[in-house]
């Protein structure tokens, strides 16, 4: 697991024909935490869409690994793994990290 810095930015996840839109509320290089639960079961890929606060937009593979419509959604939250990034967006997410968190890059 990555480090992961708060965040909060709307997230609109797709799967098949069904979206749906979650506040994230915590994000890293490996994937991002959501504030509520996540709509789709465990184990479905979703597509990911949100805009880091510096404006950079991504769209990126996930899987969603702990929630699903069974939960209530102030019980847990979602949690989404990002499926092979590309190196570009591995940047920008550790960019926004290093930054967030003030670390020494």
């Amino acid at each position: 697991m990555s480090l992961r810095a708060p965040i909060a930015v709307p997230v609109e996840l797709r799967a098949d024909a069904h979206r749906a839109f979650r506040l994230a509320a915590s994000i890293g290089e490996d994937g991002l935490f959501l504030a509520g639960s996540v709509p789709f079961e465990a184990g479905r890929r979703v597509e990911a869409r949100f805009v880091l606060p510096d404006g950079q937009g991504l769209i990126l593979a996930a899987r969603v690994t702990a929630g699903g419509p069974d939960r209530e959604e102030a019980d847990e939250r979602g949690e989404l793994a990002f499926v092979e990034p590309t190196s570009d967006a591995r940047q920008i997410l550790h960019r926004y990290v290093v930054g967030r968190l003030e670390l020494p890059a």
